[in-house]
């Protein structure tokens, strides 16, 4: 009987140590997979803190401050901005029909002929033979606008451009290689899905055939075959206040040949009040929107899906963003006045946290200018005092990293 036990006990034992050393084992192989893991992104973290980034400088301010207004690169090179908002002491600021232009001989802004007619969250091309056009728009009464204006930079005047058939603002609006102008959706009473296109003679406006969506606050973009990509935007009109649950996922692709629109697949965000770029490779990337939202999520038309990204470190929304020379892309401020910008990596999918503004602000734009730089240009921008924002003359200019 004690032979017996002895050898069941001698049994145990080896059980039991096997099993406490494939459990050491398990424990390191873990062990060293974490630590590689951690390792890689270490490694991935350094690389990205070690790139140039690109920094920001002063540049000459505008004579009118102004935000939800529009800025162009015109045909010489210079930089137009056009309307919006402007500082009042009354509790609605009064909108603007004034435009100055920057003109890089003399690197000074110059005041232009005022618009025809005052007018904010409007949408601007610049046409193939250089010139900038504004379109719509809603003027100080809260009416929405059909006109457009042509601005000549040689004599500075406006010129009537071609009506529109239907009163927009929050639209949308791009310029086809072949000179068309296409402008689609925003609101009058309600939101709009109709479109309407203008040849590059610029006569007239006709209707071509309208989105299966109405939508505002939403983007156009121009695709690598020249179809049109329309993304997001809010569902419902609001005054003042637009708000993230009316936010679309839907998009759809406009075809210049038959003049009709096509549901495409949606994204996986909900988005309005968001940036959408062309990337190189014909994708298009869409990134933050109301919320504020920090996802992002890119669209490949050759396969007609939306694949999630990297988050951005924050929520933004009345953002800009560009693609840069380097083959990066930049977001620039956003709600509710940030300064930091944030750099993603196209190759690798992630952000980084690039140089900040002096002043953080929203509702203000940027336009990439000729020699790869970004002019980040007024809007709602903090003061020195860090409690009070008001809307900006400011000037910044953004020199990318190598």
């Amino acid at each position: 009987m004690k032979t017996i036990l002895k050898i069941l006990f001698l049994g145990l034992l080896i059980v039991s140590t096997v099993v406490c050393s494939n459990e050491s084992q398990e424990t390191e192989t873990m062990d060293q997979s974490e630590s590689t893991s951690d390792a890689s992104q270490s490694q991935a973290q350094a690389d990205t803190s070690d790139r140039d980034l690109g920094s920001f400088s002063d540049g000459a301010n505008m004579t009118d401050a102004r935000m939800d207004f529009i800025s162009l690169v015109l045909g010489n090179g210079d930089v137009v901005s056009a309307g919006g908002r402007g500082r009042g002491m009354t509790q609605r600021p009064p909108r603007l029909a004034t435009a100055e232009v920057f003109e890089l001989s003399t690197g000074e802004w110059k005041s232009v002929n005022e618009m025809s007619s005052k007018r904010e969250i409007h949408c601007g091309v610049t046409l193939a033979d250089g010139r900038a056009m504004i379109i719509g728009g809603a003027d100080e009464r809260r009416v929405n606008l059909k006109t457009t204006e042509i601005l000549d930079s040689s004599s500075g005047e406006w010129i009537k451009g071609p009506k529109m058939k239907k009163k927009r603002y929050k639209h949308s609006c791009a310029s086809l290689d072949d000179g068309t102008v296409i402008v689609a959706g925003g609101a009058d009473i309600g939101v709009v899905a109709t479109a309407e296109i203008s040849g590059p003679s610029l006569d007239e406006f006709a209707l071509t055939g309208e989105m299966n969506e109405s939508r505002a606050l939403f983007t156009l973009t121009v695709l690598s075959d020249g179809k049109v990509l329309a993304a997001g935007g809010s569902s419902k009109n609001t005054q003042d206040t637009d708000v993230a649950e009316l936010n679309r996922k839907s998009a759809e692709i406009w075809d210049p040949a038959t003049g009709e629109w096509t549901l495409v697949s949606p994204m996986n965000t909900a988005r309005a009040s968001h940036t959408a770029n062309l990337l190189e490779d014909g994708r298009v990337l869409v990134v933050g929107g109301l919320g504020p939202l920090a996802s992002a999520e890119i669209y490949d038309p050759s396969a007609d899906t939306w694949t999630l990204t990297g988050d951005l470190s924050m929520g933004r929304q009345l953002h800009t963003a560009h693609l840069l020379d380097n083959g990066t892309l930049i977001v620039i401020g956003g709600s509710n006045t940030l300064a930091e910008t944030e750099v993603y990596d196209i190759e690798s999918g992630q952000w980084s946290i690039g140089p900040s503004l002096t002043f953080g602000r929203h509702q203000h734009t940027s336009v990439k200018m000729d020699d790869g730089n970004v002019m980040v240009i007024g809007g709602q921008a903090e003061t020195e005092d860090a409690d009070r924002r008001e809307m900006s003359n400011l000037i910044e200019i953004y020199s990318p990293g190598q």
